[in-house]
C-alpha cells in the first residue's frame, strides 16, 4: 500500500507513512500553539448590548475586526472537529455520540496524538487540508514582505521586484546581482529623459517615491495651478516634474 501523501510504500492498513504521520502531527501541534496569537490578531472592539447594541463614544475609533482571520479560525475549528469525528469513527449525523470539546486547542492536540491518525481512510486528504490552513495561519500571523516593481535588469530587461529594505536584487532570469537603488534610478532616468513619458499625478508621485525622491500628488497639482507645470492631454511629463523637483538643488550648487 502506498502513502496517500508521498506515495512511498507503507505497512498494511496504514494510509500515511511514518514520516508523513509525524509531519501531520507536527502541523496539528503547531496550529494548536498558534490559536492564542491568532485570536489576539483579531483586534476586535465590540459594542455591548447583544442583539440591541448600544452606541458608545470612545476617545479613539474602535479597531475593525479582521474578518479574514475570523473566517480562518472558523475554518480551522470546523476542520479540527470533523477530523476528530473521523478519528473516533463518529457519524456526523449521530450527534448523541459526538463528545464535543469546546476547546479548539485541546481538540487539535488530541487529534495530533490520536492512535488512528495514520490509519483512517482519508488521512492523506485531511493532511492536505490541514497543511493549507497552516499556510494561511502563517501568512496571517507573519505576513510576507510587500515587494514592488523597481525597474528592469540591465542585461535581459526582466522586470525586477524588491522589498522596502532590500539593498541588492538578483535577476531571476540571468542571475545578475544589482544594487536596488541603481535599478530604481535607471528606471527614473528612462522616464525623465523621454518627454513623451507621461502619467497622472498619482503615477508620477509613485514613480518618484520608488526611486527615493519624494513629491506628493498635491504638490504636482499645486505646481499646475500656479502655472509652473504644464498638463498635457495624457497627463504630466515626468521630465517636467523632475526639473521642478531638482531645480532648487541645482540653483544652490551654482551659487
Amino acid at each position: 500500500m502506498n502513502c496517500q501523501n508521498c506515495k512511498t510504500i507503507t505497512e498494511e492498513g496504514y494510509s500515511l507513512c511514518e514520516a508523513c504521520e509525524l509531519r501531520f502531527a507536527g502541523m496539528l501541534l503547531r496550529l494548536a500553539r498558534d490559536i492564542t496569537p491568532l485570536h489576539d490578531s483579531l483586534d476586535a472592539t465590540l459594542h455591548p448590548g447583544g442583539h440591541s447594541p448600544v452606541r458608545i463614544q470612545t476617545a479613539t475609533p474602535p479597531t475593525p475586526i479582521r474578518l479574514d482571520v475570523l473566517d480562518l479560525i472558523d475554518m480551522l475549528d470546523a476542520t479540527a472537529r470533523e477530523l476528530w469525528r473521523c478519528l473516533d469513527g463518529i457519524d456526523a449525523l449521530d450527534w448523541r455520540k459526538d463528545k464535543r470539546n469546546e476547546d479548539l486547542k485541546a481538540t487539535l492536540i488530541a487529534c495530533a496524538g490520536h492512535p488512528r491518525l495514520a490509519t483512517f481512510a482519508d488521512a492523506g486528504f485531511y493532511m492536505h487540508v490541514v497543511d493549507g490552513i497552516a499556510r494561511k495561519v502563517d501568512a496571517a500571523l507573519d505576513p510576507p514582505e510587500q515587494r514592488r516593481e523597481i525597474g528592469t535588469c540591465e542585461l535581459c530587461e526582466t522586470m525586477l521586484t524588491a522589498g522596502a529594505a532590500d539593498q541588492w536584487v538578483t535577476c531571476p532570469v540571468c542571475g545578475r546581482e544589482q544594487r536596488a537603488q541603481t535599478v530604481k534610478l535607471r528606471r527614473l532616468k528612462t522616464l525623465c529623459w523621454d518627454d513623451s513619458e507621461r502619467g497622472s499625478a498619482a503615477d508620477v508621485s509613485k514613480a518618484f517615491a520608488v526611486s527615493g525622491l519624494k513629491v506628493s500628488r498635491k504638490t504636482i497639482t499645486t505646481w499646475e495651478q500656479r502655472g509652473k507645470l504644464p498638463r498635457h492631454a495624457d497627463g504630466y511629463a515626468y521630465c517636467d516634474v523632475y526639473r521642478l523637483l531638482i531645480g532648487p538643488d541645482l540653483t544652490k550648487s551654482v551659487r
